[in-house]
């Protein structure tokens, strides 16, 4: 498998765990080093805070579409827009790194798409 279908299917994992708020799930994909940073306030989370959150609020409702794979040698990111049938939309951004050969999500940021931002 090449390095965008492993990212493709890491993508698809982090959904499916995001989905079913399950820590167990996600957590095998993501760096000791992961930072989640929040889209709206700009915030960094500590780790305790967006494992709660994930477990708080699974979104089994939670589509992606538009997800592109952009590689950089060993750094590699992972976009796409969601919607969690509601009519909004989200786009995120995770930052991948390659680690002892494998890949590891290091950092998340997600964001109220631009149609739903309120603007004035």
């Amino acid at each position: 498998m090449d390095d965008v279908q492993q990212l493709t299917v890491l993508n698809d994992r982090f959904i499916a765990a995001c989905r079913a708020g399950s820590w167990s799930d996600l957590n095998q994909i993501l760096s000791s080093r992961f930072r989640y940073v929040d889209g709206v306030t700009g915030s960094r989370w500590e780790m305790d805070r967006y494992i709660e959150d994930l477990r708080d609020h699974p979104s089994p409702e939670l589509s992606i579409d538009q997800v592109v794979v952009h590689l950089a040698g060993d750094t590699a990111g992972v976009s796409a827009r969601t919607s969690n049938g509601t009519g909004r939309h989200h786009r995120y951004l995770d930052v991948y790194a390659r680690e002892s050969g494998e890949w590891k999500c290091v950092q998340a940021c997600v964001w109220p798409a631009e149609s739903d931002l309120v603007l004035g």
